[in-house]
């Protein structure tokens, strides 16, 4: 059950977290309606799925850090218009960004926000909850490749290629109030590096020069993530044998549910972290080179399995949503000088 909720403030991904969403599945009952060659893949995932999503809950409950859960309504509400479902709320970060004290949620192509039972508590708190009903070019927004540094932010132009007017628009706003770097990553920004705290990326083979980007700052470059790439030709995930040697629910999956999944393969889990503070990381894989550099750094990695990852295609960092961190707007980087849009492409 979700606690009360705090404030919206965020401006960075590693001062320290108050409150966070947590995605999830849908109920098993969801998938009642089905065959049980395919609903019952779909009920195991879902338990794995809840319980490595509840333990990560425990123990950020335990760090006092408030989680909020998404709470279902009826089936209705997340049938597309061919009865099919939906791609539940697993992965809140990718239709959401918080910006400073703004919550801003750019999906459209659905009934109802999926988290609208959260989002109408902030709104009835008077925080501002923006959506593209609010400002259209929101749509074009693609959350995971923005990355917010306080007076800064970085926008991949690469994630944006389908709708890049709109988010010129966006970027041109937003350049009233901070400076907005257009800064390639090639994907979702938040797969390829992550900032940890001042002065310290961990980065990974698909971004390696930070010069204009984050000048003088040390870099640590993941090594190559070989055991995504030990799958079986022609699988997008590998949950278990028994669901992914199931034609019946693999049809299935590509007939009704391809948006659901990605390609694990192109993921580097290792690197998709949730900060909680500057000497604390909540870690999907084991990694004991990049650990051992971690704890020479004074941070210490905290490892929360989740077993189905490749189906869902989301580490911590996908999976959650930083809503509120006990930080405010600074300026790392003062020499950069005014508000506005700038090319810092590497």
């Amino acid at each position: 059950m979700s606690q009360s909720i705090g404030m919206i403030n965020s401006n960075f991904g590693f001062t320290p977290l108050r409150e966070v969403w947590l995605g999830d599945c849908y109920p098993e009952s969801f998938y009642d309606h089905l065959p049980n060659e395919i609903a019952d893949p779909f009920r195991q995932i879902t338990e794995w799925t809840k319980q490595d999503l509840n333990r990560l809950q425990k123990f950020l409950e335990s760090r006092n850090i408030i989680v909020q859960r998404p709470q279902f309504d009826s089936i209705d509400t997340y049938l597309d218009k061919f009865d099919a479902l939906i791609k539940p709320p697993i992965c809140p970060r990718d239709d959401y960004l918080v910006l400073s004290n703004t919550l801003y949620y750019t999906e459209h192509e659905v009934k109802k926000n999926l988290w609208h039972h959260i989002t109408d508590q902030y709104i009835a708190k008077g925080y501002a909850v923006k959506t593209p009903n609010d400002f259209n070019s929101l749509q074009g927004v693609c959350p995971p490749s923005v990355v917010r540094m306080g007076r800064d932010i970085y926008i991949d132009p690469s994630s944006h290629d389908s709708d890049w007017k709109a988010m010129c628009e966006v970027a041109v706003e937003w350049g009233k109030d901070y400076r907005v770097n257009i800064c390639n990553t090639s994907g979702h920004a938040d797969g390829v590096f992550c900032p940890i705290k001042p002065g310290l990326i961990a980065t990974t083979h698909y971004k390696k020069e930070f010069s204009q980007s984050f000048p003088d700052w040390k870099i640590y470059a993941l090594s190559f993530p070989k055991s995504n790439y030990d799958s079986v030709p022609g699988k997008t995930w590998q949950v278990h044998a028994s669901i992914d040697n199931n034609a019946a629910f693999g049809n299935f999956i590509v007939q009704y549910a391809k948006n659901w999944i990605g390609n694990f393969t192109e993921t580097v889990f290792e690197v998709n972290m949730l900060v909680l503070d500057e000497s604390n990381v909540v870690c999907m894989k084991e990694h004991p080179p990049f650990f051992k550099f971690l704890e020479a750094q004074g941070i210490t990695a905290h490892v929360f399995d989740f077993r189905c990852r490749s189906f869902w295609d989301g580490g911590w960092h996908c999976l959650t949503l930083d809503i509120d961190r006990d930080d405010f707007k600074a300026d790392l980087f003062p020499d950069r000088g005014d508000n506005g849009v700038y090319w810092r492409i590497k």
